[in-house]
C-alpha cells in the first residue's frame, strides 16, 4: 500500500457502515467547528485499519461547493492519516469515519481553501488518536 493515497479499502461504502457510525454517538468537533467527524470503532472487523467518507448536506450549497469541500476533506485526510493508521494497526481494530462540515455553508464562505480546512482536519485526526 502506497503511504500517501487513499485507496478503495479505505473508504466507508456499505450503508451497514455508515449506520453503524452514525448510531454509535461518538462525534467529535474541532475547535473552530468549521467540520465535526463521526467516528465508531470495530473490534470484530477482519480488516484492520481505519475506512473514511466525507459527507456534505444539499443544504450546504450547490454541488460544485459541496464537491470542493468532499475533495478539500479528503486530501487534508490523506496526507495527516499516518499515525492514525499506525495506532490502528497497532491496536488491531478496524476505524470507521465520517467527516461533514458543520459550520461551512455556500452562503457564509463562497471560498474555502485547502489551509482553511486541513487544520481542523489534522485536530480530530488527533482527538480520535487519542480516544483510541
Amino acid at each position: 500500500m502506497k503511504v500517501f493515497s487513499l485507496s478503495r479499502n479505505e473508504k466507508v461504502k456499505r450503508k451497514n457502515d455508515f449506520k453503524k457510525v452514525y448510531s454509535s454517538k461518538k462525534i467529535l468537533f474541532s475547535s473552530d467547528l468549521l467540520v465535526k467527524s463521526h467516528y465508531t470503532i470495530d473490534l470484530d472487523e477482519q480488516i484492520v485499519g481505519a475506512k473514511i467518507a466525507v459527507a456534505v448536506s444539499t443544504k450546504a450549497g450547490q454541488a460544485v461547493w459541496r464537491n470542493r469541500i468532499k475533495r478539500l476533506i479528503r486530501e487534508s485526510y490523506r496526507l495527516n492519516k499516518h499515525a492514525l493508521l499506525k495506532k490502528t494497526i497497532e491496536k488491531k481494530i478496524c476505524l470507521l469515519i465520517i467527516f461533514s462540515p458543520n459550520k461551512l455553508s455556500e452562503n457564509n464562505n463562497k471560498k474555502v481553501y485547502y489551509n482553511d480546512i486541513c487544520s481542523s482536519v489534522i485536530e480530530l485526526i488527533n482527538k480520535i488518536e487519542q480516544q483510541i
